[in-house]
């Protein structure tokens, strides 16, 4: 159990342990890359997953050390708690394990982030060591047997600071990030929502519009064009429920926007105004051949 004396300032707080809660895709893909060392010295890992077989399969695959069905068990063992659940549990397990382990930090995965900062703002204890945080990356497969641990290396993790961190909380939480890999920047949690619900929670849902759309008679049809457009829609449908009720009005603003586009498409195809039909194209040809993962984002 960590007993050392609680930091003023946690920018000099070592992180030789940590708790991944929730050995999915995410959460195992840390605990791999963190264990191993992969942005230098290793770190002991405890892992806690509900399911037994989950366990098993961590320790006997080398993603932990040890391995618990007890968060807080898990957590007052740690230096820092990765939370590794679905979005709208978030929250709550940060709340939890602040009150019951006063001197450990807490980090998470969420696709969303307004909603839990907003949550875990509400209780001061849980708010100053809590840094949101959201790797850009991951896969429509679910589940621990896809995790790995070069899944964060040269891609892009947000954190969302609510502004009521303990001093060097933030500066910790950016080391133990960028030792997965990963290249961290800041954003607002309303921004990093805003921007999240364009380029990820809207296209899932669209991706799964066009996967319903297919008669069965079509099947024998399918090609690349259609798999490509539609792997997405591949995701746990759980998880995506819980993400889009999490981010349900941004989502919605990209939603009518995108409606709002395809009715001018609608409208050039129909007139046919194969001009602008083309510009069309030309413009999501050049957006997608120019869209590369980048360090920095707006602000």
């Amino acid at each position: 159990m960590n007993t050392s004396a609680p930091h003023t300032d946690f920018s000099e707080a070592p992180i030789r342990t940590i708790a991944v809660v929730g050995l999915g895709l995410l959460g195992g893909s840390v605990a791999k890359a963190v264990r191993r060392g992969n942005g230098g010295e290793s770190i002991r890992v405890i892992g806690c997953a509900r399911r037994e077989e989950t366990r098993q399969f961590a320790i006997e695959n080398g993603f932990v050390d040890d391995v618990t069905s007890d968060h807080i068990e898990a957590a007052s063992q740690a230096d820092l708690v990765l939370i590794a659940t679905p979005v709208d549990r978030i929250a709550d397990y940060v709340i939890e394990i602040a009150s019951q382990c006063p001197r450990v930090l807490m980090t998470d995965v969420g696709s969303t982030k307004f909603r839990i900062v907003e949550a875990v703002n509400c209780v001061p204890e849980a708010a100053s060591r809590f840094v949101a945080a959201h790797p850009i990356a991951g896969s429509e497969k679910t589940g621990l047997q896809h995790a790995c641990g070069n899944l964060f290396v040269e891609k892009t993790i947000v954190i969302t600071p609510s502004g009521k961190e303990a001093p060097g909380v933030i500066d910790a939480v950016t080391r133990f990030w960028q030792s997965t890999g990963g290249r961290v920047v800041q954003l607002t949690p309303r921004r990093h929502d805003d921007l999240l619900a364009v380029t990820s929670h809207m296209p899932h849902l669209m991706s799964s519009l066009v996967a319903n759309q297919l008669p069965v008679e079509a099947i024998p049809m399918i090609g690349t064009g259609w798999l490509d457009t539609t792997r997405i829609a591949a995701g746990d449908e759980g998880l995506w429920t819980a993400i889009v009720s999490e981010n349900r009005d941004a989502i919605l603003d990209a939603l009518e926007h995108t409606a709002k586009n395809l009715g001018d498409l609608i409208r050039s195809i129909r007139s046919q105004d194969d001009d602008s039909l083309m510009t069309f194209l030309r413009d999501a040809r050049e957006k997608r051949e120019s869209a590369k993962p980048t360090p920095t984002l707006p602000q």
